[in-house]
Formats: structure tokens, C-alpha cells, sequence
């Protein structure tokens, strides 16, 4: 099968073509690799609508999984719903459309029927809202782990005692309070995304290394949402410290990782008491069960395989597919 990814595939730090860094970009191209389908990747941001088409018409994809399609300001959106539409009709292409964040409506609300086949969404509330505007089949479908056949070796330069936060510590105003209110109490180890600190691409070692890593979530009251985080660190066997989303409980056993709620005082000492657990015990085994749980369930080949199974009209996903907890 031929299946196109269309977004952000260029990594803005590398400035390299095809050396993805988004997490959707990440996961749906190696999750598609691992079955066996043959996938090109398009540029959404830098390539123009009439080198994408051409690519279109060469390829003819089977499927082809956008994302960016409607922020504004990339693309004039009625001509790349004509795009949509035309690649469908004449190529036979399941336009397929992904939003994973945490927003309640989603950019475009109205019917997607003559350019898109299907939809994949990740979270509930979205998906109750899109599958009533939409016009076309849509299912909830998280975030998924990348592939690892074991977790990484530790790595000297990443064995950090404090509490290590990867990402961005000042995007939203909660997680920077709180952020601010551990550090008053404990040092905190942070690499910034899209900094020359950013350690994406050294996520394994950095989990098997680290004593613990800190999941400071934002759309944890949406339901059904999360975060990459949960994915990316738990599917590489780290010692996780996180805020709980609503429904993590749905999908991930609360034995795998230190979790707590809210973003108050409690929180706060709740993160410092697991801290020190962290340093005292041997979390080697919640480690592993986390690593294997992830992969065996959320990675993105079996994430990727239910996704196709429905899009093929295999199977169909229901509603709570995706918890698993009823299978253990």
C-alpha cells in the first residue's frame, strides 16, 4: 500500500527534508514502515500546492494522512479542498484527517465529506462535536509510542539526580506556575523544545538515565486527551512523574508511573515525595513494565494497524477501543 504523510515532516531544528520531528509525523511514518506500506512524506509548510499535486498524481497514493490543513495562513484552504477533492476522485485516495490536540472544536467545523474519507481524533469531546459536523467516519485515537525492541542503555551525560521537564516551560500559564512553585522547593532539570537543548532525539537514553522524568501536562481537563509525553517517555522506560489527564486510567495502568492531580500545593509535594522515591528505590521493575505495556498496546504499529483495519473497513473502533485495562 502507498500512503502519503502530508505536514510538517521537515525537523525545524536540522532544517533537514525528511528528518521528521513532529510526533504525528514520527509515529504514523514508522508505524506505516513497520507493516510493510511503502511512505512519502510531503512537506505541508514549504512545498507549493502545485508541486504537491504533481507529487499526488506521480504517487497516486492508496491513503494519504494530513495534518496543518487547516491552520491558517499555510495554505489557501478552499484550493487545497480542491486538491482533496480531485486527488479522492480521480486517484481513488482516502483522504484521511488527523487532529490529536486538545481542542474541544476543531479549526474547521463543517462537513469535510467531498475532500476527506475519514477522520482520526484524540479526544472524546472533539470527536463527539466533529462526527456531527463532518459528514464522514471519525474515531478517537491517541497519541502512540515509536517502536523499540528494548529499552536503551544508560548514558553518562543523562544521569541526572534532579527532576528532568522536556518541552516548553513558559507556553502555558499553569505549567509554568507550577513549574515555578517546584523550584522554590527542588532544582529542575529543563531542555526546551526547539532549543539547542532539545533532547527529542535522545529520548531513550534519556529515560533509561535519568532518575525520573516529569510529565507537566496542558489539556488534562478535556477528555480523552493526552499529551506526547506520556507516550514517548513511557514507551521508552522512564521513571515518569505526571500530572494525570482525565482519563489516563482508560488507557494506562496507574502501577506504571508516579501520577498525581491537580496543579496546587499537594501537587507539589506529591512530585517532591516521589522525587525522593525515585532516588531511594529500585524503579528498575516499574520501568520495564511500563516500556513493555507501552509497546505491546500504544505503539505506533499497533496504533497504525487499528487505524488501517478501519480505514480498510476491517474493523471498526468503537467509542472506548482504546481501553485496554479491561484486557489485563
Amino acid at each position: 500500500m502507498k500512503i502519503v504523510i502530508l505536514g510538517n515532516t521537515n525537523n525545524p531544528i536540522t532544517r533537514k527534508k525528511d528528518d521528521p520531528y513532529s510526533w504525528f509525523v514520527l509515529t504514523f511514518n514508522q508505524g506505516s514502515k513497520l507493516l510493510g506500506h511503502d511512505v512519502f512524506m510531503i512537506d505541508y509548510r514549504s512545498t507549493p500546492i502545485d508541486i504537491i499535486k504533481q507529487k499526488l498524481y506521480d504517487i497516486k497514493p492508496d491513503i494519504m494522512f494530513t495534518h496543518l490543513t487547516f491552520h491558517l495562513g499555510i495554505k489557501p484552504l478552499d484550493v487545497i479542498m480542491q486538491l482533496y477533492s480531485d486527488i479522492k476522485k480521480k486517484c481513488g485516495t482516502k483522504v484521511i484527517h488527523i487532529t490529536m490536540d486538545a481542542r474541544k472544536d476543531d479549526r474547521y467545523m463543517d462537513d469535510l465529506s467531498d475532500s476527506f474519507y475519514m477522520a482520526f481524533v484524540g479526544n472524546y469531546e472533539m470527536l463527539e462535536r466533529g462526527r456531527k459536523a463532518w459528514n464522514i467516519p471519525a474515531y478517537y485515537t491517541p497519541y502512540s509510542s515509536l517502536c523499540y525492541d528494548k529499552m536503551s542503555a544508560p548514558s553518562n551525560d543523562l544521569s541526572f539526580t534532579e527532576p528532568v521537564f522536556t518541552g516548553s516551560p513558559n507556553s502555558h500559564p499553569d505549567r509554568s506556575d507550577f513549574i515555578q512553585k517546584l523550584q522554590k522547593k527542588i532544582p529542575i532539570r529543563i531542555f526546551q523544545t526547539q532549543s539547542k537543548n532539545d533532547l527529542r532525539h535522545r529520548t531513550p537514553e534519556l529515560s533509561s538515565s535519568a532518575k525520573c522524568i516529569l510529565g507537566l501536562c496542558t489539556g488534562y481537563d478535556v477528555e480523552g486527551f493526552h499529551d506526547v509525553r506520556y507516550w514517548q517517555f513511557l514507551g521508552t522506560g522512564a521513571c515518569f512523574i505526571a500530572r494525570k489527564f482525565t482519563n489516563t486510567e482508560d488507557l494506562i495502568p496507574e502501577n506504571l508511573y508516579f501520577g498525581f492531580d491537580g496543579y496546587g500545593n499537594d501537587a507539589v509535594e506529591s512530585v517532591i515525595e516521589y522525587h525522593k522515591r525515585a532516588l531511594k528505590e529500585n524503579t528498575n521493575q516499574m520501568q520495564q513494565k511500563a516500556f513493555d505495556f507501552i509497546q505491546k498496546y500504544h505503539s505506533c504499529k499497533a496504533r497504525m494497524n487499528d487505524m488501517l483495519d478501519a480505514i480498510e473497513g476491517k474493523k471498526e473502533i468503537p467509542f472506548d477501543f482504546y481501553n485496554y485495562l479491561n484486557f489485563i
